[in-house]
Protein backbone atom coordinates (compact mmCIF):
# COMPACT_ATOMS: atom_id res chain seq x y z
CA UNK A 1 0.00 0.00 0.00
CA UNK A 2 1.03 3.27 -0.75
CA UNK A 3 2.51 5.39 2.51
CA UNK A 4 1.23 9.25 2.61
CA UNK A 5 2.16 11.81 5.15
CA UNK A 6 1.30 15.35 6.19
CA UNK A 7 3.45 18.31 7.96
CA UNK A 8 3.12 17.91 11.48
CA UNK A 9 3.77 22.13 12.68
CA UNK A 10 4.72 21.14 16.19
CA UNK A 11 6.86 18.25 15.09
CA UNK A 12 8.26 20.19 12.39
CA UNK A 13 8.40 17.27 9.97
CA UNK A 14 6.72 15.30 7.88
CA UNK A 15 4.57 12.12 9.37
CA UNK A 16 3.34 9.18 8.18
CA UNK A 17 -0.72 8.96 7.56
CA UNK A 18 -2.51 6.44 9.77
CA UNK A 19 -3.11 3.45 7.92
CA UNK A 20 -6.52 3.53 9.29
CA UNK A 21 -7.31 6.69 7.61
CA UNK A 22 -7.40 5.47 4.20
CA UNK A 23 -8.32 1.94 4.65
CA UNK A 24 -11.31 2.02 6.48
CA UNK A 25 -15.40 2.26 5.73
CA UNK A 26 -15.55 5.88 7.80
CA UNK A 27 -17.85 8.87 6.19
CA UNK A 28 -15.82 12.25 5.24
CA UNK A 29 -17.02 13.69 8.86
CA UNK A 30 -15.69 10.51 10.93
CA UNK A 31 -12.17 11.26 9.05
CA UNK A 32 -12.35 14.79 9.45
CA UNK A 33 -12.91 13.81 13.54
CA UNK A 34 -10.41 10.73 14.00
CA UNK A 35 -7.95 12.53 12.48
CA UNK A 36 -7.89 16.67 13.22
CA UNK A 37 -4.70 17.75 11.66
CA UNK A 38 -5.70 17.59 8.19
CA UNK A 39 -7.82 20.55 8.92
CA UNK A 40 -4.73 22.34 8.75
CA UNK A 41 -3.38 20.86 5.29
CA UNK A 42 -6.54 20.09 3.16
CA UNK A 43 -6.55 23.58 1.41
CA UNK A 44 -2.49 23.58 0.73
CA UNK A 45 -3.48 19.75 -0.93
CA UNK A 46 -5.75 21.23 -2.79
CA UNK A 47 -3.89 23.47 -4.24
CA UNK A 48 -0.50 20.58 -4.75
CA UNK A 49 -3.65 18.35 -6.71
CA UNK A 50 -4.99 21.47 -8.60
CA UNK A 51 -1.02 22.04 -9.74
CA UNK A 52 -1.13 18.35 -10.59
CA UNK A 53 -4.09 18.49 -12.66
CA UNK A 54 -3.14 21.73 -14.99
CA UNK A 55 0.47 20.57 -15.28
CA UNK A 56 -1.41 17.52 -17.04
CA UNK A 57 -3.57 19.17 -18.94
CA UNK A 58 -1.26 22.13 -20.21
CA UNK A 59 1.71 19.66 -20.38
CA UNK A 60 0.50 16.69 -21.75
CA UNK A 61 -3.43 16.83 -23.08
CA UNK A 62 -3.21 19.98 -24.82
CA UNK A 63 -0.03 19.57 -26.60
CA UNK A 64 -1.20 16.22 -27.97
CA UNK A 65 -4.29 17.12 -29.18
CA UNK A 66 -2.97 19.84 -31.08
CA UNK A 67 -0.16 17.45 -32.60
CA UNK A 68 -3.51 14.81 -33.17
CA UNK A 69 -4.81 17.52 -35.28
CA UNK A 70 -2.23 17.48 -38.18
CA UNK A 71 -2.24 13.12 -38.34
CA UNK A 72 -4.97 12.42 -41.15
CA UNK A 73 -4.39 9.16 -41.54
CA UNK A 74 -7.43 7.37 -39.31
CA UNK A 75 -5.73 4.32 -38.21
CA UNK A 76 -2.82 6.87 -36.45
CA UNK A 77 -5.37 8.52 -35.01
CA UNK A 78 -6.48 6.18 -32.93
CA UNK A 79 -3.70 4.65 -31.93
CA UNK A 80 -2.65 7.96 -30.90
CA UNK A 81 -5.52 8.52 -29.15
CA UNK A 82 -5.64 5.48 -27.50
CA UNK A 83 -1.93 5.79 -26.04
CA UNK A 84 -2.82 9.18 -24.21
CA UNK A 85 -5.95 7.40 -22.47
CA UNK A 86 -3.76 4.83 -21.22
CA UNK A 87 -0.66 7.23 -20.31
CA UNK A 88 -2.28 10.25 -18.82
CA UNK A 89 -5.80 8.97 -17.42
CA UNK A 90 -5.14 7.48 -14.09
CA UNK A 91 -3.27 10.30 -12.66
CA UNK A 92 -5.44 12.76 -14.25
CA UNK A 93 -8.79 11.15 -13.09
CA UNK A 94 -6.97 10.79 -9.50
CA UNK A 95 -6.17 14.39 -9.05
CA UNK A 96 -10.01 15.15 -10.01
CA UNK A 97 -11.48 12.90 -7.38
CA UNK A 98 -8.88 13.62 -5.16
CA UNK A 99 -9.76 17.19 -5.36
CA UNK A 100 -13.48 16.68 -5.24
CA UNK A 101 -13.06 14.98 -1.98
CA UNK A 102 -10.71 17.43 -0.54
CA UNK A 103 -13.06 19.93 -1.06
CA UNK A 104 -15.90 17.95 1.03
CA UNK A 105 -13.73 17.31 3.72
CA UNK A 106 -12.67 20.98 3.77
CA UNK A 107 -16.47 21.78 3.94
CA UNK A 108 -17.16 19.87 6.58
CA UNK A 109 -13.98 20.56 8.47
CA UNK A 110 -15.09 24.29 8.16
CA UNK A 111 -18.50 24.23 8.50
CA UNK A 112 -20.28 24.69 12.46
CA UNK A 113 -24.20 23.60 12.21
CA UNK A 114 -26.25 25.06 14.31
CA UNK A 115 -27.49 21.99 17.34
CA UNK A 116 -31.29 21.93 15.39
CA UNK A 117 -29.35 21.38 12.20
CA UNK A 118 -26.83 18.32 12.85
CA UNK A 119 -29.69 15.18 12.15
CA UNK A 120 -30.41 16.96 8.79
CA UNK A 121 -26.42 17.12 8.13
CA UNK A 122 -25.80 14.03 8.75
CA UNK A 123 -29.01 12.44 6.75
CA UNK A 124 -27.62 14.57 4.01
CA UNK A 125 -24.50 13.13 4.34
CA UNK A 126 -25.72 9.60 4.13
CA UNK A 127 -27.83 10.95 0.62
CA UNK A 128 -24.66 11.47 -0.82
CA UNK A 129 -22.48 8.47 0.11
CA UNK A 130 -25.92 6.51 -0.98
CA UNK A 131 -25.85 8.87 -4.54
CA UNK A 132 -22.09 8.02 -4.88
CA UNK A 133 -22.68 4.19 -5.04
CA UNK A 134 -24.41 4.32 -8.03
CA UNK A 135 -22.75 2.60 -10.68
CA UNK A 136 -21.67 5.57 -13.46
CA UNK A 137 -22.52 2.54 -16.08
CA UNK A 138 -25.88 2.58 -15.13
CA UNK A 139 -26.60 6.41 -15.42
CA UNK A 140 -24.52 6.98 -18.51
CA UNK A 141 -25.90 4.32 -20.49
CA UNK A 142 -29.45 5.98 -19.88
CA UNK A 143 -28.71 8.85 -22.67
CA UNK A 144 -25.40 7.33 -24.59
CA UNK A 145 -24.40 4.71 -26.30
CA UNK A 146 -21.66 2.77 -24.48
CA UNK A 147 -18.77 0.65 -26.22
CA UNK A 148 -16.41 -1.78 -24.04
CA UNK A 149 -12.77 -0.23 -23.91
CA UNK A 150 -11.21 -3.09 -21.95
CA UNK A 151 -12.48 -2.55 -18.18
CA UNK A 152 -13.54 0.84 -19.36
CA UNK A 153 -16.51 2.14 -21.86
CA UNK A 154 -16.33 5.01 -24.27
CA UNK A 155 -18.71 7.09 -26.07
CA UNK A 156 -18.77 10.74 -27.91
CA UNK A 157 -18.75 12.98 -25.17
CA UNK A 158 -22.51 14.75 -24.56
CA UNK A 159 -20.81 17.96 -23.29
CA UNK A 160 -19.00 19.02 -26.82
CA UNK A 161 -19.40 18.11 -30.49
CA UNK A 162 -17.46 15.21 -31.92
CA UNK A 163 -16.96 12.37 -34.56
CA UNK A 164 -14.33 9.63 -32.38
CA UNK A 165 -15.11 8.72 -28.88
CA UNK A 166 -13.03 10.22 -26.37
CA UNK A 167 -15.45 9.95 -23.55
CA UNK A 168 -14.52 7.32 -20.84
CA UNK A 169 -16.21 5.71 -17.66
CA UNK A 170 -13.67 3.75 -15.34
CA UNK A 171 -16.62 1.56 -13.53
CA UNK A 172 -13.39 0.46 -10.97
CA UNK A 173 -13.35 4.00 -9.72
CA UNK A 174 -17.07 5.26 -10.48
CA UNK A 175 -16.18 7.99 -12.59
CA UNK A 176 -15.36 9.62 -15.61
CA UNK A 177 -13.22 11.78 -17.65
CA UNK A 178 -13.43 13.22 -21.20
CA UNK A 179 -9.90 13.77 -23.44
CA UNK A 180 -11.49 15.98 -25.26
CA UNK A 181 -13.31 19.17 -23.67
CA UNK A 182 -11.70 17.69 -20.08
CA UNK A 183 -14.40 17.15 -17.91
CA UNK A 184 -14.33 14.84 -15.50
CA UNK A 185 -15.69 13.81 -11.80
CA UNK A 186 -17.64 11.42 -10.17
CA UNK A 187 -21.44 10.24 -10.64
CA UNK A 188 -22.70 12.82 -9.20
CA UNK A 189 -20.80 15.42 -11.39
CA UNK A 190 -22.31 13.73 -14.02
CA UNK A 191 -25.51 13.83 -13.44
CA UNK A 192 -25.03 17.54 -12.40
CA UNK A 193 -23.41 18.06 -16.25
CA UNK A 194 -25.58 16.15 -17.95
CA UNK A 195 -29.15 17.30 -16.62
CA UNK A 196 -28.21 20.58 -16.01
CA UNK A 197 -28.87 20.07 -12.15
CA UNK A 198 -27.71 22.00 -8.66
CA UNK A 199 -25.95 19.07 -6.40
CA UNK A 200 -28.35 18.74 -4.23
CA UNK A 201 -30.68 18.46 -7.25
CA UNK A 202 -28.19 15.70 -8.63
CA UNK A 203 -28.06 13.62 -5.24
CA UNK A 204 -31.74 13.56 -5.33
CA UNK A 205 -32.23 12.18 -8.42
CA UNK A 206 -29.74 9.21 -8.35
CA UNK A 207 -31.36 7.92 -5.05
CA UNK A 208 -34.43 8.00 -6.17
CA UNK A 209 -33.75 6.16 -9.58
Amino acid sequence: MEKRYYYDEALGYYVEVPSYYYSHNLSDKELIELFPEAKEIISEKIKEWQEIEREIVEEQVKPFLRKLKGVKDEVKRYFYKESLKLMVNPMLVKAINNIQRLRRLEFIANYRPKKDSKRKIRDFEAKIEQAKQTPIVDIASSFLQLKKSGKNYKALCPFHKEKHPSFYLYPETNSFYCFGCNQGGDVIKLVELAFNLEFKEAIEYLIRR
